[in-house]
């Protein structure tokens, strides 16, 4: 019943009010009339009113990620803390100082103290024995973070847990919240994403456990991993091919700055809660968006709900003072009729086809190898630098700062070596640089620091553009949820690389070698990918595929000369 109401529908049109259906083949050929999204987004512009709109309303979303998706940094940061001798404690115990016993252990021997000779005789260094004996009490240097607030001294485990868990949440939500972005909408999912990410983050402030903290941090997590994606899908979508990669660079930035932000706030808001407090709060003003942010127009037109697109496009059109042609105004107002029918009837089967297609498949496994190489050694380095010599919060921010040079980088060399060749070349800079680090004697910390520099460039690089590259992959009906599963299961590696810190407390070295070996295997798989430099954005599977065996845009206008 359903196909014979298409079939009239089609008709309608094709007969300008006759009854008879139209022929196959006269169906077949108004596919030559169909809407090419690209064009009518080049038709719109790229730099008008309404495209800095949704910039700037973007651009506050991914900030809030460069600002909060690696606070357990420093809220579940390590402090300095020494056990309480109750022999030698009158009047020190609200005090700490990690030399108040002359010939007392040192702050390796924190998790253990001095048996003392006599309890009678004076506190001195000759009143203890050589034997320790368990700690169970401590004094910490403050109470800034939750180590001290929930007692986790000698337990780094639970310290370092913290960020396991974070990232164990992302990695559960971002399947989820990637169906949501391609069955509801774009802006659906960063509204919820970037909301719900405040509300729950705030409720951090009032956890009276550990266990409570950290349940929080999972659902917090849970809800909001998913703001970046979405924010970089609406601005890739909403260019044509030739802004991607200046799309990439402009939110990288902005994840920078956000970056920065959370250091500075961090610095000036020293105790936990407060910090909490202070910036979890403003992100519930991102429930706005149902009302400030358009949805995107390519994904509208793959959905088939052409009013609302043409609603928004003709809104555009006006707010960047552009005339639409009527030959663009005529596909797009049958853009519904010619061609997402044939593309409703694949989307039912959309997964199948996915599972059924090995060049997909394929794709899918590759691009999560990349992803869980990206947030094992991106996140690995970011948490290793609080502890380099020198201020923790200056640290941050000089290893958050130099990724605007593998940005900047990006923005310059992927339009023209194109992509594999740049991720490539990341990857193996960021292999050789991690692995030399071990190799590196102590006295050269400064040859050390400027390599650990090196490598957080390179796989900033790298992180950057597998975000544009991965997105170039994959078709539009099914982006988002293809680029959640290769995210999600990237959380793989962020997932491991907060307990790296404990690793390197038994091999000192392997850390940095485990993050160059993978980033030298990611770098031997870009090898077996597509070259997407001036593609299409693939609309279906089809599309997709034939990126592997179909030339780009500028090696077709070459062979035309």
């Amino acid at each position: 019943m359903s196909d014979s109401k298409n079939n009239s529908k089609v008709a309608t049109e094709g007969s300008k009010g006759s009854n008879e259906k139209v022929p196959a083949e006269s169906l077949k050929e108004s596919k030559d009339d169909t809407l090419d999204v690209d064009s009518l987004m080049r038709e719109l512009g790229q730099g008008g009113r309404y495209h800095c709109i949704v910039y700037v309303l973007v651009a506050f979303s991914v900030a809030q990620v460069g600002l909060l998706h690696t606070t357990y940094i420093f809220l579940a940061g390590n402090l300095p803390y020494r056990c309480i001798v109750p022999e030698c404690e009158a009047g020190n115990t609200t005090e700490y100082s990690p030399s108040w016993l002359e010939g007392a252990p040192g702050e390796h021997e924190r998790c253990r103290r001095p048996v003392p000779l006599d309890p009678q005789l004076p506190c001195a260094s000759d009143a203890f024995s050589d034997a320790l004996q368990p700690c169970d009490q401590w004094i910490y240097a403050s109470h800034d973070t939750i180590v001290a607030e929930f007692n986790l001294a000698c337990q780094d485990w639970k310290r370092t847990l913290v960020g396991t868990v974070h990232n164990f949440g992302m990695l559960v939500s971002l399947p989820i919240l990637g169906y949501v972005s391609d069955r509801w909408g774009r802006k659906s999912a960063l509204v919820i994403s970037c909301t719900l990410v405040g509300a729950i983050g705030t409720l951090k402030a009032f956890s009276v456990s550990y266990e409570m903290y950290i349940i929080i941090e999972f659902l917090e997590t849970l809800a909001g991993a998913s703001a970046f994606p979405a924010a970089y899908i609406i601005t890739v979508e909403l260019l044509g091919q030739d802004k991607r990669v200046l799309t990439t660079a402009f939110l990288g930035i902005v994840l920078v700055m956000g970056g920065i932000c959370f250091a500075l706030l961090a610095r000036t808001f020293h105790y936990w809660r407060t910090f909490i407090l202070v910036v979890y709060p403003p992100s519930i003003l991102f429930i706005t968006y149902i009302y400030l942010l358009p949805e995107s127009i390519r994904w509208l037109l793959s959905k088939g709900r052409r009013e609302e697109a043409l609603e928004i496009v003709t809104r555009a059109a006006k707010m960047n003072k552009v005339t639409l042609s009527e030959q663009t105004l005529k596909k797009l107002s049958v853009a519904d009729v010619v061609v997402t029918k044939e593309e409703r009837d694949e989307e039912e089967g959309l997964w199948t086809q996915v599972f059924r297609s090995p060049i997909i498949l394929k794709r899918l496994a590759i691009c999560s190898w990349w992803w869980i190489t990206c947030t094992f050694v991106f996140y690995g380095l970011a948490i290793n630098s609080v502890s380099l010599a020198g201020n923790k919060y200056t640290n941050y921010i000089l290893v958050v700062s130099v990724e605007i040079i593998a940005v900047v980088n990006n923005a310059i060399v992927l339009d023209r070596i194109g992509r594999k060749r740049t991720l490539l070349i990341a990857f193996i800079v960021c292999g050789l640089s991690c692995i030399t680090i071990a190799f590196v004697p102590e006295r050269m910390w400064w040859l050390a620091t400027m390599l650990y520099l090196l490598g957080k460039i390179a796989i900033t690089q790298a992180f950057s553009g597998i975000y544009m590259y991965t997105a170039e992959l994959f078709p539009t009906r099914a982006r988002h949820s293809l680029l959640a599963c290769c995210s999600m299961l990237g959380r793989v590696g962020s997932i491991i690389a907060p307990q790296m810190p404990l690793l390197a407390m038994y091999v000192e070295w392997l850390p940095s070698v485990l993050f160059g070996c993978t980033a030298l295997v990611a770098g031997a798989l870009m090898t077996t990918t597509p070259e997407t430099l001036n593609a299409r954005l693939p609309d279906t599977i089809a599309d997709a595929e034939r990126l592997a065996s179909s030339p780009t845009d500028k090696e077709q206008a070459t062979s035309r000369l």
